[in-house]
């Protein structure tokens, strides 16, 4: 089992639909947990509770940040149908929620063709791709990016790094559970796309140095079951105006299959 696995695992608790986890510290941004790893720790509650093995659609509200530690995760089946059944959970810590989502589950078909899907963006090979951190030379540790190893185009890199000429929200590039955490082929694919939809720093960094941008409420669709291998996504945003901001994230799989798609609202603290 990867730490990735461990990290994101949940233990049924007496409570009916009750489980608990153990959030990783390795994962906080600051003093925060990341929002899509409490997502990937929920998912996988969710998931014990359904009778459908994947989260096709899920949407959640982020009410307060947790803190690494010990968390309860509350889950509802609100209806179990024979094609989707649909749970709602809550993230609890010291008895105040810090998350709640609801999900629809179902099955999809790994060997399903796309009649018609998005088209992957045409990148250059990951190892031509630059590192950023955001949180790079900052006090706190460890960092998160040693938890999701992130690659950017040369065009991305530059636009975070300032150096741009025009400053489009607007990134590309490559990301996969790092290699300490079990690499690009963890032990389910599947598990670890609530996170990679919300691993990227803000799009808005593109605008200025790196500042604390929280998610209010993420909706994001599984789009396919993905093949393992490290994935490849765009990030952009449609607006930003008065404080807040949307990010839409695209992923494709290592066979250029579409696999996951995700919205957010955010606020961005300038």
């Amino acid at each position: 089992m990867t730490r990735f696995d461990t990290a994101t695992a949940v233990t049924a608790s007496s409570a009916e639909g009750g489980y608990t986890a153990d959030l990783d510290a390795g994962y906080l941004i600051g003093q925060a947990m990341n929002g899509g790893y409490m997502m990937a720790v929920m998912q996988r509650a969710a998931l014990e509770a359904s009778p459908h093995p994947h989260a096709v659609s899920s949407s959640f509200n982020f009410l307060r940040p947790a803190g690494a530690g010990p968390a309860a995760v509350e889950t509802e089946v609100l209806k179990a149908g024979r094609t989707v059944a649909t749970v709602r959970v809550t993230l609890r810590q010291a008895g105040k929620p810090c998350v709640t989502g609801t999900l629809a589950t179902a099955e999809i078909d790994s060997g399903a063709v796309p009649e018609y899907a998005v088209a992957a963006p045409q990148l250059p090979p990951m190892a031509r791709c630059r590192v950023y951190d955001p949180r790079a030379g900052a006090e706190e540790a460890p960092s998160f990016i040693r938890r999701v190893a992130q690659y950017y185009t040369e065009e991305s890199w530059q636009r975070l790094r300032g150096r741009a000429a025009e400053p489009a929200p607007d990134l590309a590039g490559y990301l996969h559970v790092s290699e300490e955490d079990g690499g690009p082929a963890c032990d389910d694919p599947a598990l670890f796309l609530p996170l990679a939809v919300d691993a990227l720093p803000p799009v808005v960094t593109v605008f200025g140095s790196w500042r604390w941008a929280p998610t209010v409420e993420l909706t994001w669709h599984m789009r396919a079951v993905p093949q393992p291998g490290p994935l490849m996504f765009r990030a952009r945003a449609d607006a930003v105006n008065d404080g807040w901001f949307d990010e839409t994230v695209d992923l494709w799989d290592v066979k250029g299959t579409l696999v996951a798609q995700s919205r957010q609202l955010a606020r961005s603290d300038w």
